[in-house]
């Protein structure tokens, strides 16, 4: 069978699901479940087949899908219907809910020794770091139930993002987690598409270390295409509602000005492969940070303008702001502690926006537009229409005038714009909030979701 097809598999509820593996050429492949539904393929002359089988609507009660062919029969038991999300990306996705060394999760024991409350309702799995040269159909995973001693190495965003679904929607969930950190969106990117890319080397040299480091953990992280291959095309195709992605960090030193393109690109490519429509695709802003190494250090702050403007590119996009979801002392610390409210917020975006749940605060405040009266700056944002957290000691505004010199600002909300002003500055010309590579900001919308970081200005990154 093919990868996730095995017992404890959830899969998505009322959809025609596809269901694949390998027989004896020519050998046809008879399905029957436990729900009724029932499917034939035929094997063709390499042994592949595949075939489609229509869930019903979401259960609780463990089924069972039973495969012959010829004289092989194969039983694939504790079956849930429910809901099932991918998740991908680079470390912060890849974070488990016990933690990094030096950097555990938020209230990870509390979380770990309440998981049992979601045994038979969550089931996930964890794709094993698997770098490929070219694309495989095949990689050991294991769908695991939700336990204290299985939810501590899942990853936190995701188990997060998991538990908070379940519990509106009332229904099983699925989780797929295939993430490794460090690595750059132009790993998880199929060779087609890379292949237009001019600075990306494809030739045979680069990839000469890949199946020789043991353990495979050890890669070269920054390698184009071999995650795709090993840890993305495997799965191609298996019903899903939906993608979650976190990753961006590694991109910060290596073509930056071109991440939404290279991103956008890489969204549209997985959409078509797995031939399911515009599938919604939620991702997470990178946290604040003080990349100490990067020249200029702001590019970050670019990063950040890119990942923003990806969400409009293409349809069923959304991106979870993190400004607020760091410590004061974590600015040395790129896997910030917070993770159970960058899994709600995706999971808020998934319930208002994919399942269409009204009423639900999803998006952040974003930056509208400004206009200069009596030397303020007067600054108006889209998704801020009730308002904000604060009036005052509104913290992370700077302006400038002609000198492009900015200044600390004093700020406060009127008619539910914010004035921004600094007795330094009498002209103002810009105005930015947060734009650095390590800001916490503390303005929000009344539904505590923070404004997104941003600047008026296009001044060159310093």
């Amino acid at each position: 069978m093919g990868p996730l097809f095995s017992d404890g598999m959830v899969l998505q509820q009322q959809q025609q699901v596809n269901i694949w593996g390998k027989a004896d050429a020519g050998n046809v492949v008879s399905i029957k479940t436990s729900w009724g539904a029932k499917a034939q393929a035929k094997a063709d002359n390499q042994g592949a087949w595949k075939t489609v089988l229509q869930t019903p609507v979401a259960t609780f009660e463990p089924q069972t899908v039973t495969i012959k062919s010829g004289k092989d029969k194969l039983n694939i038991t504790d079956v849930l219907i429910g809901e099932v999300w991918f998740a991908s990306g680079q470390s912060n996705m890849e974070m488990p809910l016990k933690g990094f060394d030096g950097c555990p999760t938020e209230g990870c024991n509390e979380y770990i020794a309440k998981a049992g409350h979601f045994k038979d309702k969550i089931h996930f799995v964890t794709v094993p770091t698997s770098p490929q040269t070219v694309p495989t159909d095949t990689v050991s995973v294991k769908w695991e139930n939700c336990t204290p001693n299985t939810a501590r190495d899942f990853c936190a965003a995701a188990y997060f993002f998991g538990i908070y679904l379940q519990e509106v929607l009332d229904c099983p969930v699925g989780l797929i987690n295939s993430s490794l950190g460090a690595t750059r969106v132009e790993g998880w990117t199929p060779r087609e598409l890379l292949e237009t890319y001019p600075d990306v080397d494809l030739s045979e040299g680069v990839f000469s270390q890949v199946g020789k480091v043991k353990p495979a953990y050890n890669i070269q992280r920054d390698l184009p295409l071999v995650f795709y291959n090993g840890m993305i095309h495997p799965f191609v195709g298996y019903g899903v509602k939906g993608f979650l992605w976190y990753q961006g960090e590694a991109n910060v030193v290596y073509q930056t000005e071109r991440y939404a393109e290279r991103f956008t690109a890489m969204v549209q490519e997985w959409r078509n492969r797995w031939q399911m429509g515009n599938l919604p695709f939620y991702y997470v802003e990178i946290c604040p940070f003080e990349y100490w190494w990067v020249k200029p250090a702001s590019m970050s702050c670019l990063l950040r303008e890119q990942q923003l403007k990806a969400q409009n590119m293409l349809p069923n996009m959304g991106m979870v702001c993190t400004n607020d979801l760091v410590h004061d002392y974590e600015y040395w610390q790129i896997h910030p502690s917070m993770k159970k409210e960058v899994g709600e917020r995706l999971a808020n975006w998934a319930l208002a926006d994919a399942y269409g749940i009204k009423g639900i605060a999803y998006k952040s405040p974003t930056f509208k537009s400004m206009e200069i009266v009596d030397g303020k700056a007067m600054i108006s944002f889209n998704n801020a229409e009730n308002g904000f957290n604060r009036n005052v000691k509104i913290e992370g505004f700077e302006i400038c005038g002609e000198d492009s010199v900015f200044y600390p600002a004093n700020v406060g909300t009127s008619g539910g714009r914010v004035s921004v002003q600094s007795a330094k500055v009498k002209n103002p010309v810009a105005v930015r909030y947060c734009f650095k590579p390590f800001q916490i900001g503390n303005l929000k919308s009344i539904y505590g979701l923070p404004v997104i970081p941003f600047r008026t200005d296009d001044f060159p990154i310093k």
